[in-house]
């Protein structure tokens, strides 16, 4: 997400390396950038003066969402936006319960161009996954089902709790496009969960795979190594077991007394 500056770039103060840093003027009309950025996400027009900063604030407004979710507690799933691409984020879902339980399942958010306005962010598994709202042919999710329209209200951290909830807990009422698992999931369960199981499993065979794109941000995972992991694992181990034996604080309760915050009496 970094941009072009002027013929002063040279300036040491200028110089941007972080992926999400960046410089905006500032506006004709005083506002800051973060005023001008809250303005963008509560309105969906700009003012003619104002929209030679729509770029800039877009960008402010994908920033914006991608620090809500860091502040959300998402079980199991991890996302970072490109590295090169502020509009496509690459995410990666464990699922810890439920029928496809140990699955590990790599996908991809791409937001629309208009956002925060447009339609819902498209979200593809690049795992093959056996589901009733997953198109086996183009790995892509449906999200009419969570997601009839995207508000703007709507957060991308919500479509995140949509995907962790469509593993975990199946609807037979949901919208399917995939035939095949909408009818073994209502007619033979059986029959639905071992084909979940072979998905899983596969998924679980893939997480070592090379990156099947070029950018830095693409997660990636590396099997055990015990010289690297070891020193890792042990100090781990050490601060629990240091929390663990830490001395709690002094009891407010007075010793053969069940009343909070009482102590013994002054003589």
């Amino acid at each position: 997400m970094q941009g072009t500056i002027g013929d002063d770039s040279n300036n040491d103060n200028l110089n941007r390396q972080d992926l999400f840093r960046k410089l905006v003027p500032e506006s004709s009309n005083g506002d800051s950038p973060l005023s001008m950025s809250v303005k963008m996400i509560d309105r969906p027009f700009v003012s003619q003066t104002n929209k030679q900063y729509t770029v800039f604030l877009q960008e402010y407004n994908i920033l914006s969402e991608y620090k809500m979710l860091c502040f959300q507690d998402l079980k199991g799933i991890y996302v970072i936006p490109s590295a090169s691409n502020p509009f496509l984020w690459f995410g990666v879902q464990f699922i810890r319960q439920g029928v496809y339980k140990g699955g590990v399942f790599r996908f991809t958010i791409t937001l629309p161009s208009n956002f925060p306005v447009g339609d819902c962010p498209k979200v593809v598994f690049e795992t093959k996954i056996f589901h009733p709202l997953i198109n086996p042919e183009t790995g892509e999710l449906c999200t009419l089902w969570g997601f009839p329209e995207w508000r703007r209200n709507n957060r991308i951290w919500q479509l995140l709790q949509y995907i962790t909830k469509i593993f975990i807990k199946l609807d037979m009422k949901m919208t399917s496009v995939n035939e095949d698992a909408s009818h073994l999931q209502e007619n033979n369960f059986e029959a639905f969960r071992e084909r979940v199981k072979a998905c899983v499993k596969e998924s679980v065979n893939q997480v070592f795979n090379p990156p099947t794109m070029d950018d830095p941000h693409y997660i990636t995972f590396n099997p055990y190594m015990n010289e690297l992991h070891d020193p890792i694992k042990r100090e781990i181990y050490e601060t629990k077991d240091e929390e663990e034996n830490k001395q709690l604080g002094l009891s407010w309760v007075q010793p053969g007394s069940l009343q909070p915050f009482s102590k013994p009496e002054a003589r």
